[in-house]
C-alpha cells in the first residue's frame, strides 16, 4: 500500500535531526490498492504508477514555468516604468503600475514556493542531490542546468543570449532582488556572462545610452565580484553568489565601499568606450583612405603599381564582383566586409588573398587566417591561379 513517511517526535527538537524533507517521499510495495492489482503483473503496475507520477510532475513543472514567466513579465514592467521616469519622481499612475507589477511578482513567487513544497519524489528521483545557492535540490525535476561550464563562449551566448539581454535591462530595486534573480537562473553565474555584460556596457556607452549602461554595469560588476569572491574562496560562482549577496545585505560598510568601487568601474567603462570609439573612427578613416587610393591607382604605370604579391591591382580590381568594386569606389569599409562575409569561405579567401597580393588590402594583425586574409593555409590552386595571372 502507498504510504508517506512521517518525521519522529524528536525531529523538530534543537538537538535532533530534521526529517521533514522526507515527508513528500512516495513509497509503494508490490502490493497495491489498485482495484485490478491482482490481475496486473507487478512490473506493469509499477510502470503505470511511474507514468502517472511523471505526468503529474510534468504538469507541475509547466505550471512553475508559467509562474516564472509571470515574474519575468512583472520585472520587465517595473524596469520599463522606471526607465520611462528616468531621474524624475514616479507619477501616481506609475506608482500604481509599479505596485501592481510587484504584487504580481510576489504572488507568482509565493505560488512557486507552494508548488515546490507540495512536490513529491519517487525513490529514483530522491537519490539526486545538488548544492546550489547553499540549498539542496532534490529530485530529477529540480536539477539545475549544470552543463553551461562545458560550453564555449559563442554557444553559451547563443543559448542564453535572451536571458542575458533581460538581466542587462533589469533595474533591480536592491541586491536582494538581484540575488533572487540569479537564484532562479544559476546557469548565468559564469565567466561568460561577465564577459558578455562587459561588452554590452561598452556598446551601450558608445551608442550614447549612459543610463542603460549603468543598469547593465550594476549587474556586470556584481558578476565580476562574485567571480573574484569565488576564486578567493576556491568555490564556484554558484556557491559563492549567496554568501556574497548576503554580505552586501548585512554589512553596510561593505556595501558603501562596494558602491565606490562600482562607480570606479563605471568611470573606467566610460573612458574605455571613448578610446574604443576613437580607435574605430581612426581605423575606418585609414581604411577609407586606402580604398580611395586603390580605386584611383589605374593612373600609375603597370610596372610601378604591382602589389607585394606581384599582382596588378587594376586587373585584380576589374576581376572583383561588382559589389566589391562599388565598395572600393565609395570607400565604404562596412559594405565591403558585409559582402565578403556573405560569400563562401573559399570564395572569400580567394578574393581577399588576391587583393592582398595586389596591394588593394592591408590586413590588420589578427586577421591572418580569416576570410579577410587567407593566411598560410591557402590552397595550391589559389597560388597556381595567381602565378598564371602574373604571367
Amino acid at each position: 500500500a502507498r504510504r508517506t513517511t512521517e518525521a519522529p517526535p524528536f525531529a523538530t527538537m534543537g538537538g535532533g535531526f530534521d526529517y521533514s524533507k522526507w515527508d513528500k517521499l512516495e513509497l509503494s510495495d508490490d502490493e497495491d490498492d489498485h482495484p485490478g492489482a491482482q490481475f496486473i503483473e507487478a512490473n506493469t503496475l509499477r510502470r503505470i504508477k511511474r507514468q502517472s507520477h511523471e505526468q503529474k510532475t510534468e504538469e507541475k513543472n509547466q505550471k512553475i514555468q508559467s509562474l516564472m514567466g509571470e515574474m519575468k513579465d512583472a520585472l520587465k514592467t517595473i524596469a520599463a516604468v522606471k526607465h520611462d521616469a528616468g531621474d524624475a519622481p514616479l507619477t501616481e499612475e506609475q506608482e500604481l503600475a509599479t505596485r501592481a507589477a510587484q504584487e504580481k511578482h510576489d504572488a507568482a513567487r509565493a505560488a512557486i514556493d507552494a508548488e515546490e513544497r507540495e512536490r513529491k519524489f519517487n525513490a529514483e528521483e530522491w537519490c539526486h542531490v545538488s548544492n546550489t545557492f547553499d540549498r539542496s535540490l532534490v529530485g530529477a525535476a529540480c536539477v539545475a542546468d549544470e552543463g553551461e561550464e562545458e560550453l564555449e563562449y559563442e554557444p553559451y551566448v547563443k543559448k542564453y543570449g535572451e536571458q542575458l539581454e533581460e538581466v542587462a535591462r533589469a533595474n533591480f530595486n536592491d541586491y536582494a532582488d538581484m540575488a533572487e534573480h540569479f537564484q532562479l537562473r544559476t546557469h548565468l553565474l559564469t565567466e561568460h556572462s561577465m564577459g558578455w555584460m562587459l561588452l554590452k556596457c561598452l556598446f551601450l556607452e558608445m551608442d550614447g545610452k549612459r543610463d542603460e549602461m549603468r543598469i547593465a554595469a550594476k549587474v556586470g560588476y556584481a558578476l565580476k565580484c562574485v567571480l573574484d569572491f569565488a576564486e578567493a574562496g576556491g568555490k564556484t560562482m554558484k556557491d559563492a553568489a549567496r554568501p556574497f549577496f548576503t554580505r552586501l545585505a548585512t554589512h553596510p560598510e561593505v556595501l558603501t565601499e562596494y558602491h565606490k568601487s562600482l562607480d570606479d568601474y563605471v568611470d573606467k567603462l566610460v573612458q574605455r568606450a571613448k578610446e574604443k570609439k576613437l580607435e574605430e573612427e581612426a581605423e575606418k578613416f585609414a581604411a577609407q583612405s586606402s580604398l580611395a587610393q586603390a580605386a584611383a591607382i589605374d593612373e600609375v604605370p603597370r610596372e610601378e603599381r604591382l602589389g607585394p604579391g606581384g599582382l596588378d591591382p587594376v586587373e585584380v580590381f576589374d576581376s572583383l564582383p561588382k559589389e566589391m568594386q562599388d565598395a572600393f569606389e565609395s570607400g565604404d569599409v562596412d559594405k565591403l566586409r558585409e559582402f565578403v562575409n556573405g560569400l563562401s569561405m573559399d570564395e572569400a579567401r580567394h578574393h581577399m588573398r588576391r587583393m592582398v597580393d595586389a596591394g588593394l588590402w592591408v590586413p590588420k594583425p589578427g586577421e591572418e587566417g580569416s576570410a579577410l586574409q587567407p593566411g598560410p593555409d591557402a590552397t595550391e590552386e589559389d597560388e597556381e591561379e595567381e602565378e598564371e595571372e602574373e604571367e
